[in-house]
């Protein structure tokens, strides 16, 4: 939210990143002011720029420190933010000094038995590694949270894939979704398997996943959904969840996919 009314909203775009990283090497002060530049970005010229409602989902990996508990009390304060609790434990608030903000929904990440990665969403519950795909689905859905099983470079190939496939015909599964991510170059053709799961009803959740490189620290925002609707300012992470529950809803992608320079360049990075 780029206004500084934490009231209710008047059907405001909401322009949420499903998939962001709080690393080691990121400083949360640039992290936060690149989300807010890369989500006003969508306005520029249009007069419209504080019109929006911004929304970053924290995904947490293993003992990460980015909980919503530290964030609240933080071991440095920040230069530009503070954060604010809302009426719900899974998001916080997170406001400039300029009295502008952003909402922080809580997330997780995990590794299944078949060594496919699934995002928890809107739920502060830690979930094991090592769970069968379908157990660990299951079990993330019975504390309402959201599964999400996130695009990653060479993680749906071979054995992997199949089991991925299979999964769209299981009608026994509560809803799931798939990630895309802005790491995934722009010379790679579109995963069938997202087709796949759209004639099956099972939407893709959009999110920048940025690397452990601090050159990654500004991409969260820039790649993302769209949805324009009233959100519950008081319970934004609750409220979004039910929204994007619903089978009706449209979701509108934004951003872009990586150069193939960036691309390559980053992966021998992370591989050093």
């Amino acid at each position: 939210m780029s206004s500084s009314d934490n009231s209710e909203n008047q059907n405001k775009l909401i322009i949420a990143d499903t998939h962001v990283h709080l690393h080691n090497c990121f400083d949360l002060d640039i992290m936060l002011d690149s989300a807010l530049e890369n989500f006003s970005r969508l306005f520029s010229g249009k007069g419209r720029e504080n019109n929006f409602i911004g929304i970053l989902f924290l995904i947490k990996i293993g003992k990460q420190n980015n909980n919503f508990n530290q964030l609240i009390q933080p071991r440095e304060k920040l230069k530009n933010w503070n954060f604010q609790q809302t009426g719900e434990k899974i998001s916080l608030y997170a406001r400039n000094k300029l009295n502008q903000g952003l909402f922080l929904i809580a997330g997780c990440q995990i590794v299944s038995s078949e060594n496919l990665e699934v995002l928890a969403l809107a739920t502060d519950r830690d979930f094991q590694d090592g769970l069968p795909l379908k157990e660990l689905i299951r079990a993330i859905a019975s504390v309402d949270g959201i599964p999400v099983l996130p695009w990653g470079v060479g993680k749906w190939f071979g054995r992997r894939g199949k089991i991925l496939s299979n999964l769209f015909n299981d009608s026994e599964l509560p809803l799931f979704f798939l990630g895309d991510n802005s790491g995934r170059p722009k010379f790679w053709l579109r995963p069938h398997y997202f087709k796949q799961a759209e004639t099956k009803g099972i939407k893709i959740l959009p999110g920048t996943d940025p690397l452990p490189l601090p050159s990654e620290v500004r991409r969260p925002g820039s790649f993302g959904f769209k949805i324009r609707a009233d959100l519950n300012f008081h319970y934004p992470g609750s409220h979004l969840k039910q929204m994007l529950l619903d089978r009706s809803l449209m979701i509108e992608p934004y951003g872009s996919l990586e150069t193939p320079f960036r691309f390559i360049h980053n992966q021998l990075l992370i591989r050093v």
